[in-house]
């Protein structure tokens, strides 16, 4: 992990698979604040919540980060 917490937390199971399904996350200030702005496209690309637009491996593997 980069930052320390998974990508997606909550109490509530519910709350927590809704939050997945709508790929919600956050680079939280002050954790995320020296992540090289690579690495948060990378993450972005990887996390994106239409597979269309997800990265496929070929493309992770290209990604400069």
């Amino acid at each position: 992990r980069l930052c320390g917490y998974p990508p997606f937390y909550d109490e509530n199971d519910a709350k927590l698979f809704e939050q997945i399904l709508r790929a919600e996350y956050e680079f939280d200030s002050p954790y995320w604040d020296d992540i090289s702005d690579s690495a948060k496209d990378f993450i972005q690309h990887l996390m994106e919540k239409d597979p269309g637009k997800r990265y496929t491996c070929e493309q992770a593997l290209q990604h400069p980060w």
